[in-house]
């Protein structure tokens, strides 16, 4: 929608519904003060219980061990205390302005109405979980992150329906907003884009690859077409994609997973609440509450394992009395594209200049989709950057 915006005459290819990939099964937060990457050493530390515990809150599958070895050893490159904070000085200029800009596509197709200005809420249950954001809390200071420490007491005021014994304080994000239908979004800014003549293939693309004729030709699994410009914006499938024109990544995919408790006509939360000595968030979405959680390194092809989100469930039930006799009615899994350093691939392709790269979000994919749509276009419209996009590109591997 950016570059229709601006004029171009675009095509979007892609093989399902729009928005049917893995943001639309995410948290729906637009968290503006992320500028904690996955890795850290605290992480780094409890790596070896990824492979050896199968109910851990992150899995390593031990079939997968060796194909995702090289990203892994990145990830732990990434956790060093001096790459933590070179790459959460990185995140700062995207996510603080993740939030205007989402606004600003919101105005432009007329969905502001599904952007709530309601904050992003984590609740801890001991003090030793709450000493556990020490390095966080030290790097949204450093950013300038605006967010506060709440008692008990204040979180209630957020959450009234959360049990007040599952928690002992909070840590909130004030200025962060939640999308309760990110599904809904996706296709409200897709339909301001056909608003302004933007087309719809869906078709699943085999190759992407410069044209002896110039440009680059696109190959699906029904036919060819030529384009003056590419955006290879694929999420976890990128990598091949890249490799075609000539350019190799470090990405991989951390599968997450969700299950759907069904709507009780009450208003149960306000914003998301992630829980993370749980490694897990409830969200109120536009169908029911959802419970968000997993990290598992194991591919694209294996197939789902829901046996850890499912004994959430207790948990879940435990935290929001509310969901006490409420079902569950959808399982899902999602491929977030996910670095090993937490940033995105963002640029031109240093390979083929009609090629640009807006992929490997990682946990960020919804709040960082519209500022990655604004640096995009203006990289083809050849636009000074608005801000340094070095540590983004894809050579940095």
């Amino acid at each position: 929608m950016a570059l229709a915006a601006e004029g171009y005459l675009v095509t979007v290819f892609d093989h399902g519904e729009i928005g049917a990939g893995t943001s639309s099964g995410n948290a729906g937060g637009i968290v503006t003060g992320a500028v904690t990457p996955t890795a850290t050493p605290g992480v780094l530390r409890s790596i070896p219980s990824y492979i050896l515990d199968p109910h851990g809150a992150a899995v390593l599958r031990p079939s997968y061990f060796f194909q995702v070895l090289p990203w892994l050893l990145r990830f732990i490159e990434a956790g060093r205390p001096t790459r933590v904070s070179t790459i959460a000085r990185a995140l700062d200029p995207l996510v603080s302005k993740a939030m205007q800009a989402h606004l600003a596509l919101a105005d432009v197709s007329g969905s502001r109405d599904l952007i709530r200005p309601v904050g992003w809420l984590k609740v801890y249950g001991s003090d030793a979980g709450f000493s556990e954001t020490e390095l966080e809390r030290e790097l949204m200071t450093r950013h300038g992150v605006n967010f506060s420490v709440l008692t008990a007491d204040e979180v209630a005021d957020l959450e009234p329906k959360l049990n007040k014994n599952s928690y002992t304080r909070g840590l909130f994000q004030p200025d962060s907003g939640f999308v309760n239908y990110p599904m809904g979004l996706t296709q409200a800014y897709f339909e301001g884009a056909r608003q302004r003549q933007a087309q719809y293939i869906r078709e699943c693309v085999l190759e992407v690859r410069p044209s002896e004729g110039g440009g680059i030709s696109i190959k699906t699994d029904k036919t060819s077409r030529r384009f003056d410009s590419v955006v290879v914006a694929a999420g976890a499938w990128s990598k091949k994609f890249a490799k075609q024109i000539g350019d190799n990544v470090s990405l991989d995919t951390e599968r997450g997973y969700h299950i759907s408790f069904g709507s009780t006509g009450d208003e149960l939360l306000r914003r998301p609440v992630g829980f993370p000595e749980k490694h897990c968030v409830l969200s109120p979405m536009h169908d029911g509450i959802s419970l968000v959680s997993g990290d598992e390194l194991a591919g694209l092809t294996a197939p789902p394992d829901y046996r850890r989100i499912r004994a959430l469930a207790p948990f879940a039930r435990s935290v929001l009395p509310g969901l006490a006799e409420q079902t569950i009615q959808r399982e899902w899994m999602g491929y977030r594209p996910s670095t090993p350093d937490s940033l995105p691939v963002i640029g031109r392709s240093p390979s083929c200049r009609n090629v640009f790269y807006a992929f490997g979000h990682g946990h960020l994919g919804l709040t960082l989709a519209a500022i990655t749509a604004q640096l995009i276009a203006g990289k083809v419209s050849g636009r000074p950057d608005p801000f340094d996009l070095s540590p983004y590109r894809i050579d940095r591997f």
